[in-house]
Formats: structure tokens, sequence, C-alpha cells
């Protein structure tokens, strides 16, 4: 542990944060792997998710309420303006429509600091990155772009500081995307209700319905960012123990050298920015094993009669662990694992798999 603690800390989770790191730099930790966390550290990192997602949970809450309540209690303020479109005459609630736009704009940079706060408070637990890591800047900057969801990463990501201290545009058109989920949500649950219950439904509980949608969706979010986060501190250095231990075991062995190109190319590991685990692991690989992976590598190449049990074996510790290793098991890749369980080439099932990223996905390592 080389890091010492940051001197800027204000609020609950940063004094949960220094009253943890002040004991752990005074300890001894000479088995303390820096991708797996200890007892303690898993303690404060649950709780401020815990914390972290009830607060975006009740953000959501807050400003229904300060969205109805006010129409509720001050209607004259909240008029109807009347358009006429020959022949027809419409009214359009401009007013209330604009004083939701500005909530939604208050509410999602409200959202961007308590998840970035959060996020620090995460690297600071983790002591991440290192500051003898030669790339440490590099680190902060996959930080600041953690991709948010694994179709869109490319291209809303969020940018900030080295303190992650000033968010981008990214992260709030995440946010307002979220936001406009909830809203298609709850008008879907209103038109529901309407006809379901019909003339019963009054306008007040529609309204508070709102609640525990917009609850819902913003600690969807929140969970969301917070665990792409965790993966992206816990990555980088799980990927250079894999792969020096990976090489340390075989890496002059030529007939492993050249089937790791299709037992990559199996979990669909290629250099792509948009996976930041999978670009990490195959720039890794290149680099220890002197390879150069690309996407012409096809993993029909794996089938080999006579291949030894001791390399298959090996190839089967880096498919699971390039399968797990951003913090997901997607449907392409479930189907892809049991296809070669059945080819004989992995002996782990789905449900072992399955239980060895959700130890690391609770920062146990992952160990394969």
């Amino acid at each position: 542990m080389s890091n010492q603690p940051p001197n800027d800390s204000s609020g609950p989770l940063d004094h949960l944060t220094m009253r943890y790191l002040r004991r752990s730099l005074d300890a001894s930790h000479p088995t303390d792997e820096p991708y797996v966390l200890n007892e303690v550290e898993a303690w404060v990192i649950r709780r401020v998710r815990w914390r972290t997602l009830a607060m975006a949970a009740g953000l959501g809450i807050l400003a229904v309420l300060l969205l109805y309540l006010p129409q509720y209690f001050w209607p004259a303020f909240f008029q109807e303006f009347a358009f006429t479109i020959a022949p027809k005459t419409y009214t359009v609630p401009v007013i209330a429509i604009l004083y939701g736009v500005l909530l939604v704009y208050v509410e999602v940079y409200a959202l961007m600091y308590i998840n970035l706060t959060a996020i620090r408070t995460i690297m600071a637990i983790c002591q991440f990155p290192r500051t003898h890591d030669a790339q440490y800047d590099r680190h902060l900057r996959a930080i600041a772009s953690a991709a948010l969801n694994g179709h869109y990463g490319g291209i809303l990501t969020f940018r900030t500081d080295q303190l992650l201290g000033r968010p981008g545009w990214g992260l709030a058109s995440f946010f307002w995307t979220n936001t406009v989920k909830a809203v298609l949500s709850d008008v879907a649950i209103r038109v529901l209700l309407r006809r379901v219950v019909g003339r019963f439904a009054f306008r007040q509980t529609l309204d508070l319905i709102a609640m525990p949608v917009f609850a819902f969706w913003n600690a969807f979010a929140s969970a969301q960012i917070l665990r792409e986060a965790q993966v992206r501190v816990m990555a980088p250095l799980t990927i250079r123990s894999f792969v020096d231990e990976l090489y340390e075991e075989w890496g002059k062995h030529e007939e492993f050298r050249q089937l790791m190109p299709a037992a990559l190319a199996c979990m669909n590991i290629q250099k792509r920015q948009f996976n930041y685990a999978h670009h990490l692991l195959a720039e890794a690989i290149e680099h220890r094993f002197e390879l150069k992976l690309s996407v012409s590598d096809s993993p029909t190449s794996l089938q080999s009669p006579t291949l030894a049990a001791d390399v298959r074996k090996g190839l089967e510790r880096l498919i699971i662990f390039a399968a797990l290793v951003d913090g997901r098991l997607s449907w392409a890749e479930k189907k892809c694992l049991r296809h070669l369980r059945t080819e004989g080439w992995i002996t782990y099932s789905i449900a072992d798999i399955k239980q060895i990223g959700r130890q690391y996905n609770n920062g146990k390592g992952l160990w394969v």
C-alpha cells in the first residue's frame, strides 16, 4: 500500500474512506493482493454502494415531489396556454414542462456528483492507481472514460480531471437517457392504470406513482456506473497477474502460443476500445507473448484432437478468464461456453463459471 491518503476529504463518504486508509497505512500487508479486497475494504465499498444507491433513489422521489406538489398548492403559477391550430384549440402546460426540464437538469447533475464522489471513494479504498504504477496516468484516464454498458460504451463515456471532479457530457447524456426511460415507464404505467381502473384513477395517485419509477431507474443507473468503475479498478492488476502467471507456465510452449488467438476469439477478445477490460487483456497478451491478435482469428482452429491434457487445461483457464474479466457474462459468451463444454474444451459448468464471476465482482479476485 504505497499511496498516501488524500487531504481533500469532505462529506461522510470521504470521512469513511479516510478512517479506513489511516488504519490500513499503519498496518502491514505482506500478503495483501492489490486486486483482492479484504473484509474491511469490501465492507466499506458495500456501504458506499448502498448509500449511493439510496441517495440516487431518494433524488428520484424528491424530484417527483418537487414537480407535482407546487402544482397542487400553487396552480395559478402553472396555467396552461391555449394554441389554436385551425380548426382545433390545444392547451399545453408550457410552464409545467419548462419547470420539469429544469428539475431534471438539476437532478442529473446531482446524480453525477453523487456517483463521481462514490467512484473517488472506491478508488481511494483500493488505492488505485498506485503512484509507482508505470501506467498510472492511463488507468486514471480509463476510470474517467468508463464504459457505461456493452453496446454504447464507446459513445456514452464520461471524462473528468484526475480527481474525477469535473464531469463531462457523456455521463450527463447517460443520465438524461435514463430519465427518458423513467418518463416512458411512467407513461406506460399511467395508461395501464387508466385502462384497468378507469374513472377511479385519480390524477394525484397517478402522479405519485412516478416516485418508485424514478427511484428505480436512478438506482439502476447508479448501480451500472459503480459496477463498471469497480471492474475498471480491479481489472488492470488482475490481468497483469494472470498474464504473468500464464507466461511463466506457457510462454515457451509453441503449441499453446499458436492456439491462444483462437482461444481468445472464442470470447471475441480483440483490442476493442469500448470494452476496456477486453482491450487491456488483448494488449497484455500481445505484449507478453509477442503475439498479434486480429479480428480474423477463428475459434475453429481450436479443434485439435491430439492436444495434450495440460495444454487444454491452460487454454480453458484463458477462455474462462477472458469471459469473466469484464465483470459480466453475456448471452453470446454463455452460448459459446456451452458449446465448448459440449466439445470437451472446458470442464466447468455455466453455474461454476457464474460463481467465479460473482466472487470477482465481489472483490475476491478472479481465480481460475
